[in-house]
């Protein structure tokens, strides 16, 4: 059983320079940049970038964990995420909306896998967290 609450750190460093240096509690080390719309480049990621990875890779997560203590057997787990930056009714820039589609290949129990997706969406604490709408969608092949 799980102790709460859990405490996540990063760690950060900005000089004047383009790009920041970003350690997590985890040991990520990695160069942060503004993205290229807003004055940035793609050579490395942005907070925006990592806001869609971690909703993104929470809900793998959460399959993952879900499927384990279920028994559900499948081979890979294929999954795109995207977020979209809009205007909120305030007129400042938010995460609006996005999607994230998994793909579970090699799945034998359709009933099951079903049963786990709508688990996995309903417990992905990162997804709950956020007010950011994002669609949800699986698809299971054999």
């Amino acid at each position: 059983m799980l102790d709460y609450p859990v405490e996540f750190n990063s760690n950060s460093e900005a000089e004047k320079a383009d790009n920041w240096e970003l350690k997590t509690g985890e040991g990520l080390k990695t160069r942060m940049t503004v993205p290229e719309e807003f004055g940035g480049d793609n050579e490395y990621p942005s907070p925006e970038d990592l806001f869609a990875a971690s909703i993104q890779t929470c809900m793998i997560a959460t399959f993952k964990t879900i499927a384990e203590r279920k028994n559900l057997r499948y081979q890979k787990i294929v999954c795109k995420g995207s977020v979209n930056l809009d205007r909120g009714s305030d007129s400042r820039p938010v995460m609006k909306d996005g999607d994230i589609k998994l793909t579970i290949e090699g799945i034998k129990n359709r009933e099951k896998a079903e049963k786990v997706s709508k688990a996995a969406e309903k417990n992905c604490f990162i997804h709950n967290s956020v007010k950011t709408e994002i669609e949800t969608s699986f698809e299971f092949t054999e």
